[in-house]
């Protein structure tokens, strides 16, 4: 045979052999357990996540209203509102014939508030409401605008009003 021979364990060696195979088996066991935890975590947040996909799946969307245009009008007097008939309410435009150059003057929502629709009619103005998808606020909208020189006398009687507004394709 060799004349090589193998060193004989002595005790400090046994100790710290077996110190490390605890530390090795410890960081082994918490390398394992954060794996199984991200693992049901990935799991919970997926199954999440199925259930609410399904939940808005199953949830109805309502087609909102037509725009409605709004024409102003002079206010009748106690007299004649008396003796005249009813007046007939004015027709509710579609969107597909609703298509032109507008002044978008602000966002509202027409069932709580209508204060911007009453001063911008109050000043003559022509005013139309496009309700926003998914939401109760309405675009408050001047126009239509049929050349630039109608566009720059509303741009300017609306600056004069105190309103900002922007430009607006249908």
């Amino acid at each position: 045979m060799s004349d090589f021979t193998l060193p004989q364990p002595n005790a400090e060696n046994v100790e710290l052999a077996a110190a490390n195979r605890r530390l090795t088996t410890a960081i082994l066991g918490m390398t394992l357990l954060t794996g199984l935890v991200a693992c049901l975590s990935y799991l919970a947040g997926r199954t999440v996540t199925q259930i609410r996909s399904q939940q808005a799946a199953a949830v109805t969307t309502e087609i909102p209203p037509p725009p409605l245009v709004i024409h102003p009008t002079s206010k009748p007097s106690p007299v004649a509102a008396i003796a005249a008939p009813a007046p007939v309410p004015a027709p509710i435009a579609t969107p597909a014939a609703s298509h032109g150059l507008y002044l978008q003057v602000g966002l509202m929502n027409p069932s709580t508030d209508r204060s911007m629709q009453d001063r911008l009619e109050q000043n003559g103005f022509t005013v139309k409401l496009l309700p926003l998808e998914n939401s109760p606020s309405s675009r408050v909208l001047v126009g239509p605008i049929q050349s630039s020189a109608q566009q720059r006398e509303l741009e300017t009687k609306l600056a004069a009003n105190g309103f900002q507004f922007f430009t607006r394709r249908l």
